[in-house]
């Protein structure tokens, strides 16, 4: 009796069903593999503190990969089994999906390694383009790891193969099976919980690994009245600004080693609110410009934030805002301020914003031994008020000891004229109406009420000097004058006013002029920022010797060094501004390109991956690594 042959339908039914049960097996072995490269992202941070923390960083783990596995199977060798119904064939090319899907892991725990961030389909395509960019990643270890991980897929793939083929049960398989799923679900559940009520050691772990998105039911819980979400918010935002200064710092990354000169020159930095580069000319600040021409003028001087606040950080501690929150937590004060102390400066502090803001009280002036302001300085006030102490307090000091004496005036901000000042241009607005200043009729009006106020601080300029000079002071005081932002009055067209709403040059590029005894007239064409001032001062004025990347992201302004491109913004944006484009990119990885020249969006630009991947390590050296 003949044999009976299986049918060319069963035979592939048989076939199909054979890969279908290998790749089960395939992706089991690959999910363990997987969760050991991912583990990773666990020993890149910092353990929760709590055992409940703990247990959901273990349950996450193992419940998020073991997902992604599985919906990786899904969407390829499953339905491959049914096209490539070859086992050689199909076994092969899953070799190749698995070591490329196992690759991609790779690149990304390393980028996540050092920068604390995941990759994105644009970062991605960067890096393929740019894969050996200028960056701080080594990526000579995927040619030994790749290798290696096609050679254990390849014994992967054979062992599964014969795990099949014996077509038992194997009760073990599914009851890890059951535990990973149980931990999947279990983790979104608890995530939903801990974000409810805001429970910080979970839900500070919820960008700890890629594509990861954990359930919250926020509406939900709202609209059966067990969740407040007014409430909800205002504490989010508070346990977000701890969360952000939680990471310890590594600060100055190594001890500083200072030759203090033996004449020292006394400091005066001034810092003129809402004064804009384009305002040092002639007409609307005829001394100032003229100062600058006898002085040292930086003419590409960017601001490090758009934001007052911000700005000063960066102008004192020579760091980027994104700093703050770790250093307000950590109770760090500046080097400069801190270096002044200890040569024995007297310090004093004047500021028509007042004193009494956080960026003061809990950063620049914190930890401060004793600083002379005049007694109602804590609360705002004109700038008549702020020169008039400042003069007052200076007419008092004993010229055998050197100070430092920061003074801030806000009239180009506030543009609170005094109601008896006529200024040149004309005719301006008057109106206290805040919003008849945005109509198109105004508009001009607008802008000389600007100039005017501009105009007026030129003056009060004016009669600092003067009285520096007075007190035979000139010769023996370095004078900064610079400003913390510009103002915008529309002229990018994307409805801006003021300071604040983008990056462009009119709200970022500010006025730098530095009078300092011995040193002859210059016009710097380089590009320099706010981050550069403190290692000036440091290094010139005060004798350190570190190298200014052991404490600060900036350079000393007069030495040979240019900078290609610039780190500004803050906790929320990081902006790199470079000669002929600003892109500015946020904390998820999204990207916008903008012309430098008039701040038009350019479409389907990418951004510099160099410059982005060191952007990205200058945000992290001084955190503690892990």
């Amino acid at each position: 009796m003949a044999l009976l042959r299986p049918q060319p339908g069963a035979f592939y039914r048989d076939q199909v069903s054979r890969l279908i049960s290998w790749g089960h097996w395939f992706t089991f072995f690959n999910i363990l593999l997987a969760l050991g490269i991912s583990s990773r992202y666990i020993l890149a941070n910092p353990w929760p503190e709590t055992q409940l923390g703990i247990s959901y960083l273990i349950l996450s783990w193992l419940g998020h990969f073991s997902f992604v596995g599985f919906i990786t199977y899904l969407l390829t060798l499953f339905p491959l089994s049914f096209v490539i119904p070859n086992q050689k064939l199909m076994r092969n090319c899953s070799v190749v999906i698995a070591v490329l899907v196992l690759s991609v892991l790779l690149v990304d725990t390393q980028i996540y390694h050092v920068f604390k961030f995941h990759i994105n389909p644009t970062v991605w395509e960067l890096l393929l383009k740019e894969a050996q960019s200028k960056a701080e990643l080594n990526w000579n270890f995927l040619f030994i790891v790749i290798p290696v991980l096609f050679l254990l897929e390849l014994v992967i793939s054979n062992y599964a193969w014969k795990m099949q083929l014996r077509r038992r049960k194997k009760t073990w398989g599914t009851a890890i099976s059951t535990v990973l799923v149980s931990c999947f679900l279990l983790s979104h559940i608890t995530y939903m919980a801990a974000d409810a009520k805001l429970y910080e050691p979970i839900i500070s772990q919820r960008a700890n690994f890629p594509l990861s998105y954990p359930m919250t039911a926020r509406s939900f819980l709202s609209k059966h009245g067990w969740l407040d979400l007014e409430q909800y918010k205002s504490k989010a935002a508070q346990v977000a600004e701890l969360e952000h200064g939680k990471q310890r710092l590594n600060y100055p990354l190594k001890p500083l080693q200072v030759t203090e000169p033996e004449e020292k020159l006394n400091i005066l930095l001034v810092v003129v609110s809402g004064l804009r580069a384009d305002m040092l000319n002639p007409d609307v600040m005829p001394f100032l410009s003229g100062f600058a021409a006898k002085n040292q003028q930086f003419t590409q001087h960017i601001a490090g934030d758009n934001d007052h606040a911000g700005s000063l950080f960066s102008l004192f501690y020579g760091l980027p805002e994104a700093y703050r929150s770790n250093f307000d937590a950590e109770d760090i004060s500046p080097v400069l301020l801190d270096e002044l102390q200890r040569q024995d400066y007297l310090l004093s502090a004047f500021s028509s914003n007042g004193l009494n803001q956080d960026i003061y009280k809990k950063s620049i002036f914190h930890s401060v031994r004793q600083i002379s302001r005049r007694k109602n300085e804590l609360t705002p006030h004109s700038d008549q008020q702020t020169f008039a102490s400042w003069q007052s307090w200076l007419g008092r000091q004993n010229q055998d000891r050197p100070w430092f004496s920061y003074l801030n005036i806000a009239m180009p901000a506030t543009l609170a004229l005094p109601a008896d000042y006529q200024g040149p241009f004309q005719p301006e607005l008057t109106d206290s109406n805040p919003f008849a200043a945005f109509t198109p009729e105004n508009h001009n009006k607008f802008i000389n009420r600007y100039k005017n106020a501009v105009h007026y601080s030129d003056e009060q300029l004016r009669q600092l000097i003067t009285t520096l000079q007075e007190h035979q002071l000139s010769e023996k005081t370095i004078v900064i004058i610079t400003a913390d932002r510009g103002l915008e009055f529309n002229e990018t067209n994307t409805n801006s006013w003021g300071s604040g709403s983008n990056y462009s040059t009119y709200q970022m590029q500010v006025p730098l002029i530095i009078s300092w005894p011995g040193k002859t007239a210059h016009r710097w064409e380089k590009l320099t920022t706010h981050y550069d001032l403190a290692p000036t001062l440091l290094h010139d004025a005060l004798g350190m010797e570190n190298e200014d990347k052991t404490y600060s992201s900036g350079s000393n302004l007069f030495a040979n060094q240019q900078h290609d491109w610039l780190l500004l913004g803050n906790r929320q944006h990081y902006v790199i501004y470079e000669p002929n484009t600003i892109t500015e990119f946020n904390r998820q990885g999204d990207f916008s390109v903008y012309t430098r020249k008039n701040y038009q969006l350019v479409d389907d630009a990418r951004p510099n991956m160099a410059a982005l991947l060191q952007v990205m390590n200058e945000l992290t050296r001084f955190k503690d690594a892990q």
